[in-house]
């Protein structure tokens, strides 16, 4: 089971929910469902809660792939207890339930039956809860008995897709993928740039000085990582210079070679925590300090904690600067695309640790699938996994809106010891445990 958040903005790291048209219907509020999640939805139920502010406060998503239309004896199954409780949490006071499926009504109602159950026992009785249907051919509001709003058949799609609500999110500039697959696929680069890359990490891996290097290691490594650090923050300068200066449509391409030595040293945990930090505004220092090995362990740990807490805190919470974020998010992917493998979970989680801060639920939660599966023991990529799983939002989101429970715990005290257990103490057991809400959160469950 995962729980996420997201903002419409799919893959582009960026501002604070902001709808480019006024969804003045519960039509409206269904056509404008694809551009919710940046792609259309395909065998699933999605959840969108107004909030009584007038806020899309709630965009959740279940499979319908598990669906056998079998009653539990014990009432709703835990996924949509799931999304029941972060719809109660966001204030909801209006309900879109949606059935996406090319299946047979009867092959998944059971499945809505399952979330309307659950919301009828969480919501407030004022809350209003429609459902709807949309199939391969046409859409309907499921128990809806008046021909002219809902015919037999079904209305056709093309009122949904071909409307002022889908011609307002294109105008803005808002892209619907035809698949989740399609909107977050990182492309492989060409042959000739994977092998140079792959030649160039095996150089780095090989250059890393070891413990069987004697007393010099220390210093040698301490060097290693500060000029692999270095060489990440040359890409992202490189990848941002060049994005300003290319003309619309244009590509952005970094060099193989440095991409590769990229990747072998993200593997080292220092220099993966360094960029992670350098991510954070004002984290510039204390990323300098964490890959050059500073001396005064403990105050890189308090300036790790501050740095960290902009991003889980609600009291001081930010998000990313859209430039950065956009050119380090760039440099990752290009990683990704280029080099080998087996050095593809540090770039994948720390893209996912991005999407998660940034908001993006949907593209978090599958990078850190993908990380993964290639390292089912990396710690950052399970870290990120547990927040998913536990619907925490990033501290911005949840100082825009959120709600945060009676019995919440305050901000642990003293300094984090270390950048995971940094994350940790400020995700887990501070403010932000067990809070929905924010411009627009989104769960995505099973």
């Amino acid at each position: 089971m995962e729980a996420v958040y997201a903002t419409p903005h799919a893959g582009e790291p960026g501002s604070p929910f902001d709808l480019p048209v006024v969804l003045r219907s519960s039509r409206d509020l269904l056509a404008a469902v694809p551009y919710l999640l940046g792609f259309r939805p395909r065998e699933c139920c999605v959840v969108v809660c107004v909030t009584t502010e007038g806020r899309i406060g709630l965009v959740a998503r279940t499979s319908l792939t598990d669906a056998d239309g079998v009653a539990r004896p014990d009432g709703p199954g835990p996924d949509a207890r799931t999304v029941a409780r972060a719809a109660a949490r966001a204030g909801a006071a209006f309900v879109l339930v949606v059935l996406c499926t090319a299946r047979p009504e009867a092959a998944v109602l059971r499945h809505a039956v399952d979330v309307l159950a659950a919301l009828d026992e969480v919501l407030d009785v004022a809350a209003d809860v429609e459902t709807w249907l949309v199939g391969a051919d046409g859409y309907r509001g499921l128990g809806c008995s008046d021909p002219a709003c809902c015919p037999p058949g079904g209305r056709p799609l093309g009122e949904l897709e071909h409307g002022e609500v889908g011609a307002a999110f294109v105008v803005a500039g808002r892209a619907v993928a035809a698949s989740e697959q399609e909107a977050h696929r990182i492309v492989r680069a060409p042959v000739a740039v994977r092998d140079r890359a792959a030649k160039a990490a095996g150089r780095a891996e090989r250059a890393r000085p070891t413990a069987l290097d004697g007393e010099a290691a220390g210093v040698s490594t301490a060097r290693w990582r500060s000029e692999a650090y270095g060489v990440w923050r040359d890409l992202v300068r490189q990848a941002a210079d060049e994005r300003r200066a290319a003309v619309p449509g244009g590509e952005t391409v970094l060099p193989p070679a440095r991409l590769g030595r990229l990747a072998a040293a993200l593997a080292d945990v220092s220099v993966r925590d360094a960029v992670l930090l350098s991510l954070v505004p004002g984290g510039a220092d204390v990323a300098d300090l964490t890959a050059g090995g500073a001396e005064d362990e403990a105050a890189v740990e308090v300036a790790t904690a501050r740095a960290i807490a902009r991003v889980v805190d609600p009291r001081v919470g930010v998000p990313p600067d859209p430039a950065t974020a956009d050119a380090a998010r760039l440099v990752l992917e290009q990683v990704v695309g280029a080099a080998p493998r087996r050095w593809h979970a540090a770039p994948l989680a720390l893209l996912g640790f991005l999407a998660w801060w940034r908001g993006d639920g949907w593209l978090a939660s599958r990078r850190v699938r993908e990380a993964l599966r290639q390292d089912p023991s990396h710690r950052l990529a399970a870290l990120l996994a547990g927040v998913l799983r536990a619907a925490v939002p990033p501290g911005w989101v949840a100082s825009s809106g959120g709600r945060v429970p009676s019995d919440a715990t305050g901000p642990a005290t003293g300094p984090a010891t270390g950048l995971v257990t940094g994350l940790v103490t400020g995700l887990v057991t501070g403010p932000a445990t067990g809070v929905v809400g924010g411009p627009v959160t989104g769960l995505d469950v099973g």
